[in-house]
């Protein structure tokens, strides 16, 4: 008698029940991952800076965003303004990636100044 019992709350319930466990756990799961994903930074190490603008910089012909906090560093380690870094230049880049947008930088240090490497602001 109780597995007649079991078996018609398993054949009532257990379809709806899949069906909400799909629906609504998926997403949430997607959610959670595409957060901790957001959160991990990249590195891109002797790349090029060709150019630069207000706005970020041009690495092998992506456009990196910068902002308020974006740190950009000399060949000594000193922090100085995007418009005082030289192009071109050979960087280490550390950058986040967002949904449907270019990345940001979260760091930029140059690591090799080149011979026609000038300050354009």
């Amino acid at each position: 008698m109780a597995e007649k019992l079991v078996k018609t709350i398993l054949d009532g319930y257990l379809g709806p029940l899949l069906f909400l466990m799909m629906a609504f756990g998926s997403p949430a799961s997607a959610l959670c991952m595409d957060n901790n994903a957001e959160d991990k930074s990249e590195t891109i190490e002797s790349a090029l800076i060709k150019d630069k603008g207000d706005c970020g910089i041009l690495v092998d012909g992506r456009q990196y965003r910068i902002n308020e906090a974006t740190i950009v560093l000399d060949l000594l380690g000193k922090e100085i303004l995007l418009c005082d870094l030289p192009v071109p230049c050979i960087p280490l880049v550390e950058y986040k990636r967002i949904n449907e947008l270019d990345p940001v930088c979260l760091r930029i240090e140059m690591r090799r100044l080149l011979e026609d490497s000038k300050d354009k602001g």
